[in-house]
């Protein structure tokens, strides 16, 4: 199923909780467009890791036991099947990619996987963060932060009510 992971863990890493007020649909829909947004975007997250350390963000949506890569034809997938739907849960995985910049050359270093579920309410909006495996160069807390400011960049844009942070922690 469309924006379900079959095989998501019971157990998690992070967990936070935001408000908020609107259509949930336009949410959903402002949360795939951002994440879209932040394929192959270059994070800089100088508390975080080293300056010289390039991040590489990459997201797929879930469709029942595998992961989509989030790219124009994925989306047009979305707009033509599922944009007129409302779903309780969304999942994803992001690929947290690392490369040390030495001038021209850049050498990998060993990536992180997240798997991330968001679950809507009435009002509020949960957020599920899974690390499968890495060495968690980016925090569970930072990965939720760069995610959440990318999504209300989004409902700005739309001059739509901001998530707002009601409970954050990571494990």
């Amino acid at each position: 199923m469309f924006g379900i992971y079959e095989n998501f863990p019971d157990t998690y890493h992070g967990v936070a909780v935001f408000s908020h007020e609107g259509s949930t649909r336009k949410l959903q829909r402002i949360i795939i467009y951002s994440l879209y947004r932040l394929n192959n975007g270059k994070g800089v997250f100088p508390d975080v890791v080293p300056s010289n350390v390039e991040v590489t963000l990459e997201f797929g949506i879930a469709d029942s036991i595998t992961f989509n890569y989030l790219d124009r034809e994925m989306l047009k997938h979305y707009r033509e099947s599922f944009s007129n739907q409302t779903f309780p849960t969304l999942d994803f995985i992001c690929i947290a990619r690392y490369h040390v910049v030495e001038g021209e050359k850049r050498n990998p270093l060993k990536f992180d996987y997240y798997m991330l579920r968001f679950l809507f309410g009435e009002s509020d909006v949960g957020l599920q963060v899974f690390h499968e495996k890495g060495t968690r160069r980016l925090s569970i807390e930072d990965l939720i932060t760069c995610i959440v400011e990318n999504i209300n960049r989004g409902l700005a844009r739309r001059n739509l009510a901001l998530l707002g942070k009601k409970y954050l922690r990571a494990y």
